[in-house]
């Protein structure tokens, strides 16, 4: 149930003017913020009781609680879901398949691989078909210097009848203003400003690659509660972006080796690969959806759905071609 009425925060019992205005220049502008605040946050930003702070989140949660947090039926899930989630096609048919007519929105898909595995290529066609079928934009963070290369999108636009506009289809930011994983949450905040200024409607998120900053900058076995930390801070407002856009966000990951045919062959039987996807179990929990790709030979790649909430794990065949991705004949 949603309230057909908004009230303002001067509306809450023991709020007024001049405490409003001290709530919203710290960011609590609506009754809705208040509702999920803990008493003791309040108390300290307004110097009073936590009794009187308890008194305010409480109404706030009377007033506006089936606003701040709406519950559905399971019918209404299923409704909302086919008239939200849009597919993307991925450029084989086959993968498409797997994955029921295409990647869907509203989730995060992190690609695993070693170099010239495809990760890259894989994040263009989604991009790509995200413009051509869907008619929506694209963000792409580039964290590693040269992986952004706008000529080989020409290419792989040309080859579906789409002319890229350069003006409004894409926000870029590129990897030379990224240099550590704080920038790299600032460049995804820049984008996301500038979409709003430009009033985009944004289907794909790109990443590429989310876990270099990362594994640069967080050195040794001591400093891995400080990158788990800073990890979920980034993946907790990117799933953010997902659901309240109804984005994909599409992160590439880099591998590691496995010195051990023990650890080779346990992280076969999850991900149907033998290198270990560096961003741990953080990563891997965000994400909605893990494939691990692997070049099999001069014309072929290997695709596996390692993780997926509605999928089994399987694996597929593509090929890399000029034209972009597409199914081995």
């Amino acid at each position: 149930m949603i309230l057909e009425e908004s009230i303002s925060l001067e509306d809450l019992k023991g709020i007024g003017p001049k405490t409003a205005d001290k709530l919203r220049e710290k960011g609590y502008d609506s009754p809705e913020k208040i509702a999920v605040m803990r008493p003791e946050e309040l108390a300290d930003i307004l110097k009073i009781t936590k009794k009187a702070a308890k008194d305010i989140v409480n109404d706030a949660k009377e007033k506006v609680l089936d606003k701040a947090v709406p519950a559905f039926t399971f019918k209404e899930i299923i409704q909302k879901r086919k008239e939200k989630i849009q597919r993307i096609p991925t450029g084989s048919k086959e993968l498409d398949r797997i994955f029921r007519g295409g990647v869907p929105t509203e989730s995060i898909l992190t690609i695993k691989g070693e170099y010239a595995s495809g990760k890259t290529q894989l994040a263009y066609q989604l991009c790509i078909n995200c413009l051509k079928y869907l008619k929506r934009k694209v963000i792409w963070i580039e964290t590693e210097s040269g992986t952004f290369v706008p000529e080989r999108l020409i290419e792989m636009a040309k080859a579906v009848g789409l002319e890229i506009d350069p003006e409004n289809d894409f926000i870029v930011v590129p990897a030379s203003t990224i240099n550590t994983p704080y920038s790299q949450f600032l460049a995804y905040e820049r984008a996301v400003r500038m979409m709003k200024k430009k009033n985009m409607d944004v289907g794909v998120f790109v990443v590429d690659s989310f876990s270099a900053q990362f594994r640069a900058f967080y050195t040794g076995r001591e400093m891995l509660p400080d990158r788990a930390k800073e990890q979920a801070r980034h993946l907790g407002y990117l799933d953010n972006l997902a659901s309240k856009y109804n984005m994909l966000i599409v992160l590439t990951a880099q591998v590691m080796d496995i010195p051990d045919q023990g650890g080779q062959l346990g992280e076969r039987v999850k991900t149907g690969h033998t290198k270990r996807m560096v961003g741990g179990n953080v990563l891997s929990h965000w994400s909605t959806y893990i494939v691990s790709l692997q070049k099999l030979s001069t014309t072929d790649w290997e695709a596996v759905i390692a993780d997926a909430p509605d999928l089994p794990m399987v694996r597929c065949r593509f090929r890399i071609t000029p034209s972009g991705i597409r199914d081995v004949k």
